[in-house]
Order: structure tokens, then C-alpha cells, then sequence
């Protein structure tokens, strides 16, 4: 990236190839957790840009918009319609849990939680039949279900 190109290593008699009109784009995680740290000689190469992550009040407005939002428009009972902040804060308290307590190791690289996750319970529940789920307890079972499916299959013990 600093010379504007390189030299073939297995054909020595051709000259230098020069590399024109090219932009590199690249992504990464925070470090740690297995991830390797990247030197400041390479950082200087390029544009960072960081996002912060949500806060819980923000969590809980995206995701009890979208819930409010599938009870409503699909006519559930209202015991469920109310249950949508219950189910919000209780994704949110596993959700936290996980990134704060499981952290990734190299031995655990699969614990890595992200948004996905939570957004995936959300979805999960957002598949509910209206003819199915009567009741607030029929909706808790598969709460418990979506979070388990997405948190718990990761776990090694």
C-alpha cells in the first residue's frame, strides 16, 4: 500500500509492477477476544470509522416499535399486545448478559454476540400465529424457545 506495488517473488526479472487506481475497503471488529490487535504503520493507511453501540433506551424503542407493531396490526389478544415490553427487557437482560459474561476466547470464538442475535429472538417471535398463541403463557414458551434457539445452541457447557 505505501510503495504503490511489488515485486513478483517467483519472476525476479520482470520490473516492479505498479498498482493504479485502487481502493482498499476493509472491516473489523474491536480487538481482543482472539481478534489481533492492528499497528498504528497500518492504520495510518486508512480511514477509520467507529460506531458506537446502542443503549438500552434506544434497544428498547427499536424492538418494542416492531413488536408493538405485530401484535397490533395482526389483532393478538390485548394480554399479549401489553406483554411486548416484558418480552423487550427480558431479550434485552440476556442479550447484555451475553455479551458482558460470555466473552470470546480462542477456545470460544463462537461466543460472539451481536444486534443479530437480539433482532433474531425478535423475529422469532414476530413468526407467531395469532391462532396459535391465545394466551401470554403460549407466547413466554416460545420466547424461551427463540431465546434458547439463538443464545443457548452456542454454548459448549
Amino acid at each position: 500500500m505505501d510503495s504503490g506495488g511489488y515485486y513478483d517473488l517467483k519472476d525476479k526479472d520482470k520490473p516492479f509492477k505498479k498498482i493504479v487506481d485502487i481502493i482498499f475497503v476493509s472491516a473489523m471488529g474491536p480487538p481482543g477476544g482472539g481478534r489481533t490487535f492492528i499497528t498504528e504503520r497500518f492504520t495510518r493507511q486508512l480511514n477509520l470509522l467507529a460506531l458506537a453501540n446502542f443503549d438500552d433506551q434506544t434497544l428498547n424503542r427499536i424492538f418494542g416499535t416492531i413488536l408493538r407493531w405485530f401484535f397490533t396490526s395482526n389483532g393478538f389478544n390485548p394480554d399479549i399486545q401489553k406483554s411486548e415490553k416484558k418480552i423487550v427487557d427480558a431479550t434485552l437482560d440476556i442479550y447484555s448478559w451475553a455479551m458482558n459474561e460470555l466473552l470470546p476466547t480462542p477456545t470460544r470464538s463462537h461466543y460472539l454476540f451481536n444486534l443479530r442475535d437480539f433482532a433474531k429472538v425478535i423475529m422469532g417471535v414476530c413468526m407467531a400465529d395469532k391462532d396459535l398463541t391465545q394466551n401470554v403463557e403460549i407466547l413466554c414458551r416460545l420466547w424461551t424457545h427463540e431465546c434458547l434457539r439463538v443464545f443457548s445452541d452456542r454454548l459448549i457447557d
